[in-house]
């Protein structure tokens, strides 16, 4: 076996966005010797022997030209005993690592999943062997080094017993608070669903990350006051990655609301808990199979999403109990951590 060197921003089990980080770094332990990890900074984690995490100090508020002159010792201490290189979601990682990884003549795997197309991404596509990602559409860059590996949900994580029978149906959204999530037409649609049914709770779950996700915010708090929904919307806020699972399992009815691009991994997430899962994001087809009329609605629109929401509401229990696993073994064919971890090892 060889070894492997990972650059990424967070090693921490309660983090919200990078938590689930932990398990892929644990995958990545059974198909290498050893695997140091480079990240600006550490939290909590519980990795194998064989794994040795290095933090540049962003925890601590070490300042940035220490973070910057560490990282270029670890570079050149580690990169000599490794066999490839894993840069994880930031192209500048591979941007920087490139000259240690040209000297000693090591591969760079890029992952990455994003809408935009920066001019750091268009170097880094020059200079790495791969860029690994979930699905085609998950970059917007033209590169026949882009490879579809799946997003890597460790499905077992969130496998949830259901009980489709209750009379009652809890509703999800789960990321970041952010304009381009279109949270409001999901709470207009809340409100028209609720005109005749008064047994429905939607739980977001999330915070703001960005000074102006914080006004949009704003917004939807108004929203929901000013429809008099109080009753059934609940901001539910921050929940660390490792009690995500629960989240999940608690609900009936996921939905997630932006537009078509790559995948967002809180859709898989649902699905892999059992969730029934809605999204406006038609990329999502290949995985609903002959589901798909009754789990895409057309993005922004409240009166679709509403008729969906009761569809799905009002379908027996034994329809509900197939659709639930249909999604689960959806997200087990074309996305489980160790067939994703599997494929990038391979590169190297």
């Amino acid at each position: 076996m060889s070894n492997l060197l990972i650059i990424t921003q967070k090693v921490d089990i309660n983090d919200d966005l990078l938590g689930f980080f932990g398990d892929w770094i644990k995958e990545f332990a059974k198909n290498f010797e050893q695997v140091f990890v480079i990240t600006l900074a550490k939290g909590a984690y519980d990795l194998p022997d064989n794994v040795e995490v290095l933090s540049l100090g962003k925890e601590t508020g070490v300042s940035k030209i220490v973070q910057a002159v560490k990282f270029f010792w670890f570079l050149f201490k580690y990169v000599p005993r490794c066999d490839g290189i894993f840069a994880h979601m930031s192209p500048i990682f591979a941007v920087t690592a490139w000259p240690a990884a040209a000297l000693f003549r090591e591969r760079i795997v890029l992952w990455y999943l994003h809408r935009s197309v920066t001019w750091r991404l268009k170097l880094a596509e020059k200079l790495v062997y791969k860029i690994a990602t979930a699905s085609r559409e998950s970059v917007m860059l033209r590169s026949s080094k882009i490879i579809e590996v799946g997003h890597g949900i460790n499905a077992g994580l969130f496998k949830a017993k259901r009980n489709w029978s209750k009379d009652s149906t809890s509703i999800i959204s789960v990321g970041r608070i952010s304009p381009i999530k279109g949270l409001e037409t999901l709470i207009q649609a809340i409100r028209a669903v609720s005109d005749s049914n008064q047994n429905i709770k939607l739980q977001i779950v999330g915070k703001p990350i960005m000074p102006r996700d914080g006004n949009y915010f704003s917004q939807l708090k108004s929203l929901v006051s000013g429809l008099g929904l109080s009753r059934f919307v609940e901001f539910r806020g921050f929940v660390p990655y490792k009690n995500i699972a629960d989240v999940y399992r608690e609900a009936d009815i996921s939905v997630n609301l932006t537009p078509k691009g790559g995948i967002d991994k809180v859709v898989l997430e649902s699905m892999a808990a059992g969730c029934l899962t809605l999204t406006s994001n038609p990329v999502m087809a290949k995985y609903y199979g002959h589901n798909t009329s009754q789990l895409i609605f057309n993005h922004g629109d409240v009166k679709d999403l509403k008729n969906k929401l009761e569809h799905l509401i009002t379908l027996p229990s034994l329809e509900k109990g197939n659709l639930s696993r249909y999604l689960v073994e959806s997200v087990r064919n074309h996305h489980s951590l160790a067939n994703c971890i599997n494929r990038i090892s391979s590169l190297f």
